[in-house]
C-alpha cells in the first residue's frame, strides 16, 4: 500500500503542473497579458525604459541673519542669606507671626523679642551714674573758678599752677561724665537689641528657637533670605564662549547681557510656558577644575512674583536659560529633519537630486545653521529618501492643506461610527 502511494503522488503533481501550463498558454492565445508588476517602468518611443520620478516635499533656502542662542541650566539661589543671632542674652519673650517658616517680612520688622527687664534696670542705673558724674563735674568746675579768684585776690602776679586751679580734678570729673554717658548709651543699645529686627525685605527659611527659650549672644535664632532678587549660576562650555563673551570688567554694564529663563516645574499658563527675564551680572574668575567650564552669575528680579503677575520661582528650583549671543550674518537655517545622513542633505538643483555635504557653523536640537555648500536657488528635500539615486528627476509635492471639517461632515462620521445613523 505504501509503495502505491509513492507512485501515485508524483503522478498527481505532474498532472497538475501540465494542466496549469496548458491553461496559461491558452489564455495567452486569447490575447490576455499577465501584469506581473503594476509599478514597472514605462517605455518611451525610442524603446528605452523611463525611470520614475521621485516624489518629495521641499523647502526653499533663504539667506538671513541668525542670532545664536546659548542654552544652559542651573538652580536659583539666594543673593542674601543670613543666620540670625542675638546680640544680648535672655529669655525669648515674644515671637512675631512674620518669624515662621516660609513667612514674609519687611525691613525693620521685629521678628523676636528678648525679656528686657534687666536691660531697663541697667539703663536706669546708667542714668543715675551720669547724674552723679555731672554733679561732681559741676562742683569741681565751681571749685576751679573759686581757686582762680582766690589767687587773684591774694595779689600774686605770676600765673597759678594747674594744681592750684584744680584743673586735674576738673578733667577727672569731666572724664567721669563722659564715661557715664557711654555707659548710658551702651545700656540703651542693649535695650534696643532685645528686639531682633529684619535687616532687609525677605522670607524665613527656618526658625530655630521657641517661646520662653533662653538664648545667648551667639545663639542662632533662625535662617532668613532676601526676596528682592535671586541668582542663578550657569555653566558655559568652550563652544559657548566662542560665540558669547560674558561681562569681565567692572565698568561693563549688564544692559547688553540679557537672559531668558523657564522652568519645567512651573505649570503652563494660558499664554504658554512662563518665562522670566534676567541679566548677567558677572563671570567667575576661574574655570571649574573638573568640567573646565566657566560659570556666570545671572540675576532674576522679583523671583516670588510679589510685584508682578509671574508665577513664583522658588529657591533651589532648576531653570533653563537662553542667552542671546553672536549674530551670524548671511546664513541658511535648516530643520534637522532635512538631514539625510550625518552632515548631509538632499537638494534639488536644475530639477535633479543631488547629495551635498555640509559643515554646520551652529546647531541646536531643532535647526542646523550652514553658510556654504548650497546656492540660494536650491531646494532642500524634507522627505526621507535613504535610497534615492543622485541625479534622479524629482516631482515636487505640495504640502497638504488642512481644512476644518464642517458640522454636517462631523455628524455623518459620528453616525457611521456609532452605527445609529438612518437614511431618510
Amino acid at each position: 500500500m505504501r509503495a502505491f502511494f509513492h507512485i501515485l503522488i508524483p503522478l498527481v503533481i505532474l498532472s497538475l503542473g501540465f494542466g496549469a501550463f496548458v491553461g496559461l498558454k491558452g489564455l495567452k492565445k486569447m490575447g490576455f497579458k499577465l501584469n506581473k508588476d503594476k509599478k514597472t517602468s514605462s517605455v518611451t518611443s525610442s524603446g528605452k525604459k523611463e525611470r520614475p520620478k521621485i516624489k518629495t516635499r521641499v523647502i526653499a533656502l533663504e539667506k538671513k541673519d541668525y542670532t545664536v542662542q546659548i542654552k544652559s541650566q542651573g538652580m536659583t539661589r539666594t543673593h542674601n542669606a543670613t543666620t540670625l543671632t542675638a546680640q544680648v542674652s535672655g529669655r525669648v519673650a515674644r515671637l512675631s507671626p512674620q518669624f515662621e517658616d516660609g513667612a514674609y517680612f519687611d525691613e525693620g520688622d521685629v521678628l523676636l523679642e528678648i525679656d528686657k527687664a534687666d536691660y531697663l534696670t541697667d539703663r536706669e542705673s546708667s542714668k543715675a551714674q551720669l547724674a552723679r558724674a555731672e554733679a561732681s563735674y559741676a562742683q569741681e568746675l565751681a571749685r576751679a573758678n573759686q581757686a582762680l579768684l582766690n589767687w587773684r585776690d591774694a595779689g600774686f602776679k605770676e600765673d597759678a599752677s594747674d594744681l592750684v586751679l584744680r584743673k586735674p580734678q576738673l578733667r577727672e570729673a569731666e572724664a567721669n561724665v563722659n564715661s557715664a554717658k557711654s555707659s548710658l548709651e551702651r545700656a540703651e543699645r542693649n535695650l534696643n537689641r532685645t528686639q531682633v529686627k529684619a535687616p532687609y525685605d525677605g522670607r524665613v527659611r527656618k526658625r530655630n528657637v521657641g517661646l520662653g527659650q533662653q538664648v545667648g549672644a551667639s545663639t542662632p535664632l533662625g535662617e532668613i533670605f532676601s526676596t528682592d532678587f535671586a541668582e542663578v549660576r550657569l555653566p558655559l562650555t568652550t563652544r559657548d564662549l566662542t560665540y558669547y563673551t560674558p561681562p569681565n570688567k567692572p565698568e561693563e554694564t549688564s544692559t547688553h547681557h540679557k537672559v531668558t529663563f523657564d522652568s519645567i516645574l512651573t505649570p503652563n499658563t494660558e499664554d504658554g510656558i512662563p518665562q522670566w527675564e534676567g541679566k548677567i551680572l558677572r563671570a567667575e574668575g576661574e574655570l571649574d577644575k573638573q568640567s573646565r567650564q566657566l560659570f556666570i552669575i545671572a540675576r532674576i528680579d522679583d523671583p516670588f512674583g510679589l510685584t508682578s503677575e509671574k508665577p513664583p520661582l522658588f529657591i533651589g528650583q532648576p531653570v533653563r536659560a537662553s542667552i542671546p549671543a553672536q549674530i551670524l550674518k548671511g546664513v541658511y537655517t535648516l530643520p534637522r529633519s532635512a538631514l539625510s545622513e550625518l552632515n548631509e542633505i538632499l537638494i534639488i538643483r536644475d530639477g535633479k537630486l543631488k547629495r551635498v555635504k555640509i559643515a554646520p557653523v551652529w546647531s541646536t536640537e531643532e535647526h542646523v545653521i550652514i553658510r556654504e555648500g548650497v546656492e540660494p536657488s536650491d531646494l532642500v528635500t524634507t522627505t526621507r529618501l535613504p535610497y534615492a539615486p543622485e541625479g534622479a528627476e524629482v516631482e515636487i509635492l505640495k504640502d497638504p492643506v488642512e481644512t476644518e471639517p464642517s458640522q454636517s461632515d462631523t455628524k455623518n462620521r459620528i453616525g457611521r461610527k456609532g452605527g445609529h445613523g438612518h437614511r431618510r
